[in-house]
């Protein structure tokens, strides 16, 4: 057996690792904590390393320090979702050590290991023990010991399967969600299925054994439910009309119930003296003489939504350049039409595509911030795992960057009506920080599987309302479940209440759940939008 590994073999591994973790992609998503038809490690994992395999075939240099600067490069600007940023800092350590080293033998893989998972626990301001991030450096200690047994590159690699694997077996005992959910963590089972794969391309044997993976789930049941085309523009309404209305003691309540009855999309919002309108319409006219009774108008934009194609992410950044070039811009992350649009309205400059099942790359972001018309730019990831490819895109341009670390939709109309692009990137990123941070998210949708998550059982096929990282409600129907999570959520000072309706909602649901939100909290201000997001039919903020 050898005791190095060439360029070629190099080469060979990172072909493996992708076809390995495309093969398992879908029993990793199926380990999600949370029953919920939106897991996606697996597939962030895999196209985080379809970057990786892209940029190591185009690489001129075809050496072992050649390869590792590809796949240090092709990860960086791949990576996607929590999963996919955390193992491009794995591979970024990996090939740094790779990259000054010599002979890539069991000593200098074994450093290489170690700098990959110190690299990693660096770049998450949190570490979780129990995570993919507990198994990488158990591989890392293994590693160590292994190169001092002996320099069998083959035997090296299976002792570093093998405690990859007890340590994958482990983490239910380190993280509670996952022991109560009855499942390992998603990023280690991904991680040792690289391990595994390395080592079949090294020895040979590409007949290796898995330990079974529990849960998993078959790739139709998994995408049962998903929308796949969001992007099919409502034609219910020719226009879509935005203004600013300035006045003194404009009753915005009063003024959205006036116009609510001549379309829909509608947002308005804002105090006393200046709102924000927003509003798919047929007769802007009856829109703008209802608004002009009431103030001032000023940056009136009616756009014919039935002479618009559907656009694409593309030509959205090559639109976003056309704009009036400002200090600071906003970059957006979103998935669904309306609040696409409610997102445009509130000053966003350039949206990338992306929400659930579908997590933008690095590079993704960093072309959106590149093509924003502005010379600083905040970005508002709007999902948790969206957050540190947020922040690792932002270390890869050169524009000045502030992640705002919005987890929803609620939480970026919030930060944005606290944006004000004649201030500084840090004043506005600071506000916009302080505006998200009072709101509170929850979302309804359908479990994916049984499970039992908070010491709650769960039903594949249930309707389950979650919260603040929690499962707060389940059973019966999206209304009867949406009144049970408000109630855990809001409080009888709650002034706002937003419902964001997604697909598959039943609309005749809607009014029984108002008329029973008016009951229970008389005084919030319940506001109603179109989101069109896939897989949650309510998104609900509530401040």
């Amino acid at each position: 057996m050898g005791s190095t590994i060439s360029a070629s073999e190099l080469q060979a591994i990172v072909t493996g690792w992708l076809r390995d973790l495309e093969k398992h992609r879908d029993e990793i998503n199926a380990l999600n904590v949370f029953p919920v038809p939106d897991g996606d490690t697996g597939t962030n994992m895999y196209l985080t390393l379809q970057s990786v395999a892209n940029q190591v075939g185009s690489t001129a240099e075809k050496t072992v320090a050649g390869y590792s600067q590809a796949i240090k490069d092709g990860s960086l600007k791949g990576a996607r979702g929590n999963s996919g940023v955390i193992l491009s800092q794995i591979l970024r350590g990996m090939s740094d050590v790779i990259i000054e080293g010599g002979d890539l033998d069991s000593k200098l893989l074994a450093k290489a290991i170690t700098g990959g998972a110190d690299v990693a626990y660096e770049a998450v301001m949190k570490p979780v023990e129990g995570t993919m991030l507990t198994v990488i450096k158990d591989m890392g200690r293994a590693a160590r010991r292994a190169s001092r047994k002996s320099e069998d590159i083959t035997e090296f690699l299976r002792a570093v399967v093998d405690e990859g694997m007890e340590s994958l077996a482990r983490t239910p005992e380190l993280l509670d969600t996952l022991k109560e959910a009855g499942v390992v963590d998603a990023g280690g089972k991904g991680l040792v299925v690289l391990a595994e794969s390395a080592l079949a391309t090294i020895s040979g044997d590409t007949e290796w054994v898995e330990r079974p993976v529990e849960f998993a789930v078959s790739p139709a049941d998994f995408m049962a439910g998903v929308v796949s085309d969001e992007r099919e523009i409502d034609l219910e309404y020719t226009y879509c009309t935005e203004f600013f209305l300035k006045g003194q003691n404009i009753d915005t309540i009063e003024f959205r119930e006036e116009i609510a009855p001549l379309g829909g999309s509608l947002m308005v919002v804002g105090d006393g003296l200046i709102v924000k309108t927003h509003i798919h319409t047929n007769d802007p006219g009856a829109v703008l003489a209802a608004a002009t009774a009431r103030g001032e108008l000023s940056g009136l934009k009616i756009d014919n939504m039935r002479e618009q194609t559907a656009e694409t992410a593309d030509k959205m950044i090559t639109a976003a350049a056309a704009l009036e070039h400002k200090a600071v811009g906003v970059v957006a992350i979103a998935v669904g039409n309306g609040i696409k649009d409610i997102l445009r309205s509130l000053g966003v400059a350039t949206i990338v595509d992306g929400g659930q099942t579908m997590n933008p790359s690095t590079e993704d972001i960093v072309k959106a911030v590149e093509a924003a018309p502005a010379d600083s730019v905040i970005v508002l990831p709007n999902n948790k795992n969206i957050i540190l490819t947020a922040k690792q895109a932002a270390t890869l341009t050169d524009k000045r960057v502030y992640v705002v670390p919005t987890r929803s939709a609620p939480e970026a109309f919030s930060a944005l009506i606290a944006y004000d692009d004649s201030k500084s990137l840090n004043e506005n990123g600071q506000a916009m920080d302080a505006a998200a941070a009072l709101v509170t998210t929850g979302e309804i949708t359908t479990a994916s599987r049984d499970s039992k998550v908070n010491k709650k059982k769960v039903t594949k096929g249930d309707i389950i309302g979650i919260a603040s990282g929690s499962l707060i409600a389940g059973g019966g129907t999206v209304a009867e479940t949406a009144i049970k999570l408000i109630k855990a959520m809001a409080n009888q000072d709650t002034e706002v209440i937003t419902l964001i309706k997604g697909a598959g909602l039943d609309e005749a649901e809607l009014p029984k759940l108002l008329e029973k939100l008016e009951k229970k909290f008389p005084l919030a201000d319940t506001n109603v939008y179109e989101g069109g997001q896939p897989l949650y039919p309510l998104i609900i903020g509530i401040e």
